[in-house]
């Protein structure tokens, strides 16, 4: 007797949502759920879905999957950053390519050499290369001291190789050669939370930052807020729509950056057709979480048999990665 070989099993939203429906008895094999039910359903799944996300679910060690490692890039003078895309200046990307300036350019150029369109060392095992559209910021020479200006690319071109963008490099902000150029895609999201944070020098040579969770740790930590130097801690904010940096000076050096390690916010599930962004060892928990939430919604009673299934179900998720998790007591579970 063969196996099948294969190990992509999924679900879908509409899926969690039937499974759910039938526990409930509002849905019989063979039927099609009610549209309105359905919506009803799938609103607290995302619900759900955002309350687990972080280490809000009391085990903190299932969230390795979550985990992300971002690129925040900084400017010269500016200790506070907002990450997530409703930041129209967000200098952070979980792929953030690096290349440097070939021939010199001087201010008003469009169209630079770069040594490479394409990036190996950034980023371990992945290759990060420029495309049309992508945000780039190029090392300039101020009369101030270096800083990084931001454009977009138009294009690139493997002869030279050469980049376009999108905006001229500014009046007084050459490039030399050998400055850096980076270059990303797409802005990070918003995280819930940080789990590190390095200083990274222009040879990959990485300091730990001390991370600061507490508002008071910065207000009564740091007695020059506007103090020049190299960052030595961050106070991380988690907002509605961002999560705000606050570092411990203003930077001087913009060819450092900052690598973040953070768990990323659940993804939201828009339409039914979306799989479940959850290991499969979760699905269940998902399953059973929605079940338990929607009784009320429908007037279901909450029976013994339920729980035990919704109890097994959890054990099986929360044992997940064990030895990253943290031992806590829960009452009645």
């Amino acid at each position: 007797m063969s196996t099948s070989g294969s190990y992509n099993f999924s679900l879908t939203a509409a899926q969690i949502v039937a499974r759910a429906a039938r526990n409930l008895k509002i849905l019989e094999a063979g039927q099609t759920i009610d549209s309105n039910d359905q919506t009803d359903l799938l609103q607290t799944l995302n619900v759900i879905a955002k309350e687990f996300q972080g280490t809000a679910d009391l085990s903190p060690g299932m969230k390795v999957f979550t985990r992300q490692r971002l690129t925040l890039l900084l400017a010269k003078g500016q200790q506070t950053y907002l990450i997530g895309p409703a930041s129209t200046d967000s200098r952070t990307s979980n792929a953030v390519g690096r290349t440097t300036i070939r021939a010199a350019e001087a201010a008003g150029q469009t169209i630079l050499d770069v040594t490479a369109l394409t990036d190996t060392t950034s980023d371990p095992g992945t290759t990060i290369t420029m495309t049309a559209s992508d945000i780039i910021g190029i090392q300039t020479d101020d009369s101030g001291g270096d800083d990084i200006f931001w454009s977009t690319i138009s294009s690139t071109s493997s002869s030279g190789p050469t980049v376009t963008i999108a905006s001229a490099l500014p009046s007084g902000r050459p490039a030399a050669s050998g400055n850096y150029v980076w270059w990303f895609t797409s802005r990070a999201q918003r995280f819930p939370v940080i789990e590190s944070a390095l200083l990274r020098d222009s040879n990959f040579k990485d300091t730990p930052l001390e991370v600061y969770v507490d508002a008071r740790q910065y207000d009564q930590g740091v007695a020059s807020k506007f103090a020049d130097g190299t960052p030595g801690a961050v106070l991380v904010e988690p907002l509605r729509l961002n999560t705000r940096l606050t570092f411990n000076s203003q930077p001087t050096d913009v060819t450092r950056t900052i690598v973040l390690t953070v768990l990323y916010p659940s993804e939201d599930y828009d339409a039914t057709t979306d799989d479940i962004a959850f290991p499969q060892e979760w699905y269940g928990f998902i399953e059973w979480e929605l079940t338990l939430r929607s009784c009320s919604m429908f007037g279901v009673a909450w029976t013994s048999d339920m729980e035990k299934s919704y109890l097994n179900a959890m054990k099986t998720a929360k044992s997940l990665n064990p030895e990253n998790s943290v031992l806590y007591f829960r009452p009645n579970a």
